[in-house]
C-alpha cells in the first residue's frame, strides 16, 4: 500500500470536505460511512469504498475518524466491526470532539493492540476546511502526527502538539467550544438589545468589531450567518449542546467550578427542547430576537 494512503470514517459536514481536499491533493483515501450517498459522492472523486470500519483498517495503516459523539466513536473504534480488529492499522487519529475520558479509553485500548494514537480535534468548522485554514490541536504520538500531517495539511494551517498524553487536546477543544457557545448566546442578546433600541445590526457590528467587545462570533459568525438571515454556519445546535455538556462533565470531574458555563449549557439545553436540535446553531439568534419581540417570523422558523 502506498505511503500516501489513508483511511477515513465519518463523512459529515467536516469529513466530506476533508476527504475531498485530500483526494484533490492526489492522496489515496479508503472510506466508510453509514451514509451511502456521501460515500458515493467521494467514490466519484476517486475514494476507495470499504464496507466497514474494520475493512478500512484492513486496507491501510493510518486511519482518521471524524464522528459526531463519543458513543459513535467508541463503536467505530472498538466495536464488533471496529477499527481495532483491522489487520493493517498502525496509526489512529481522532478528529472528533468526544472529551478526554473517551479519548483515553479508546487510546488505551488501541495501545494494547500496538496501534499508535493521536487525539486531534480541529477548530474552524467546514468554512475552515474549505479555506484550508483549520487549526489542529493534537496530543499523543508525535510519530503519528507526522504520519498524519500530509493528509491534514490539505485543509489545515495551524498545528499545535500538546505532548504525549492522549486527552489533552480534547480539554483544549472543549475550552475553545465553551467560549464559542458562550459568545453565540451573549452576542445574540447584545444584538437583540441593540435592535430593540433602534440600532441597525450593521452599525452594531461595525463598532463592536473595532472595539473591545469583538470576538470570532461577532466578526464572522453573526455578520455572515445571522445578519444575512442565512443561518448557515453549518454546525448543528445538538453538537454545540453536546460539546458544552462534555465540558461541564469534565470540569466537574476535575473540580473546576463553572458558574457561567453551567448557565450556557442550560441555554443550549433549552434550545434543544424547542425543536432546534438539527437547526444550525446560529438560529439561536432568531430565538433570542423573538423573545425580545423582534423578527417574529425568523424566531418561529428557528423552532421548526
Amino acid at each position: 500500500m502506498p505511503s500516501n494512503s489513508y483511511g477515513f470514517i465519518g463523512l459529515g459536514a467536516m469529513g466530506m470536505p476533508m476527504v475531498s481536499k485530500a483526494l484533490a491533493a492526489q492522496l489515496n483515501v479508503h472510506i466508510f460511512d453509514t451514509n451511502a450517498a456521501a460515500v458515493d459522492v467521494l467514490v466519484a472523486q476517486g475514494a476507495k469504498r470499504q464496507d466497514s470500519a474494520a475493512a478500512v483498517a484492513n486496507a491501510v495503516e493510518t486511519v482518521f475518524v471524524s464522528l459526531p459523539n463519543a458513543p459513535i466513536v467508541e463503536a467505530v473504534a472498538l466495536g464488533e466491526a471496529g477499527l481495532i480488529h483491522g489487520k493493517r492499522i498502525k496509526h489512529y487519529i481522532d478528529l472528533s470532539t468526544t472529551g478526554p475520558t473517551m479519548a483515553r479509553k479508546v487510546g488505551d485500548a488501541m495501545a494494547e493492540r500496538g496501534v499508535s494514537v493521536l487525539d486531534a480535534p480541529v477548530s474552524g468548522g467546514p468554512i475552515g476546511v474549505r479555506n484550508e485554514t483549520l487549526a489542529v490541536m493534537a496530543s499523543g504520538s508525535e510519530q503519528t502526527l507526522e504520519r498524519a500531517r500530509p493528509f491534514l495539511a490539505t485543509f489545515a494551517k495551524t498545528f499545535v502538539h500538546l505532548g504525549p498524553d492522549v486527552g489533552k487536546a480534547q480539554i483544549l477543544k472543549l475550552a475553545n467550544n465553551l467560549l464559542t457557545a458562550t459568545s453565540m448566546v451573549i452576542v445574540g442578546e447584545a444584538l437583540a438589545f441593540a435592535e430593540k433600541g433602534g440600532i441597525e445590526p450593521e452599525d452594531l457590528f461595525r463598532i463592536i468589531n473595532a472595539g473591545s467587545g469583538r470576538s470570532w462570533v461577532s466578526e464572522i459568525a453573526y455578520p455572515k450567518h445571522v445578519v444575512t438571515r442565512r443561518y448557515d454556519q453549518n454546525f448543528r445546535t445538538e453538537l454545540m449542546h453536546k460539546d458544552v455538556t462534555l465540558c461541564m462533565q469534565e470540569a466537574e470531574r476535575m473540580g473546576v467550578p463553572m458558574w457561567l458555563g453551567a448557565n450556557v449549557r442550560q441555554f443550549w439545553q433549552f434550545a434543544m427542547t424547542q425543536g432546534m436540535a438539527d437547526a444550525d446553531c446560529s438560529r439561536i439568534a432568531a430565538l433570542i430576537e423573538g423573545w425580545a419581540g423582534l423578527n417574529i417570523e425568523d424566531a418561529a422558523e428557528a423552532a421548526e
